[in-house]
């Protein structure tokens, strides 16, 4: 028992053969038409139902890519618009992640220079409020190293 082959379908439609440079006129079964008259003209009719069969069926086909491919386009759209709002949310996420961070260690900072700082009465203090408001890189040079450190990777990345 051998399995019977199952031919491969064919994946494009193969056009018809084009017709022929002389055309008989053919008028079917009519008066003083010969035996062979109708077959000659069936086959003609048959040719061209295979031509026009041919050509809705490519048109078909063109229809149903262009829908296939419409319809891509609107999944990739789609799918661009989730992964850009989902990338937005993730980046406030970051962002409002890095300035609890700060501000934790900000008040950390607060705190221990309020610790310090009331025993200065020299109002050093002060200066460096005034220094930090006026210039914002000032920041990062009051906070220690590590922090630095790691600002400065956040920003590479």
């Amino acid at each position: 028992q051998k399995p019977a082959p199952i031919p491969a379908r064919r994946a494009e439609l193969k056009p018809p053969r084009p017709p022929p440079e002389f055309v008989r006129n053919v008028v079917g079964s009519s008066a003083a038409a010969g035996s062979a008259e109708y077959h000659i003209y069936r086959i003609n009719r048959k040719k061209e139902q295979n031509r026009l069969d041919y050509i809705a069926k490519v048109a078909e086909k063109e229809e149903l890519d262009e829908e296939y491919r419409a319809h891509k386009l609107e999944v990739e759209r789609m799918e661009a618009e989730r992964t850009a709002k989902k990338r937005a949310k993730r980046l406030r996420r970051r962002e409002a992640a890095k300035r609890r961070k700060t501000v934790r260690n900000m008040k950390k900072e607060g705190s221990d220079e309020d610790d310090s700082g009331s025993s200065d009465l020299d109002g050093e203090n002060s200066e460096n409020d005034d220094l930090r408001q006026s210039d914002p890189d000032c920041e990062e040079r009051t906070k220690t190293k590590q922090e630095y450190c790691d600002v400065k990777e956040h920003n590479s990345q």
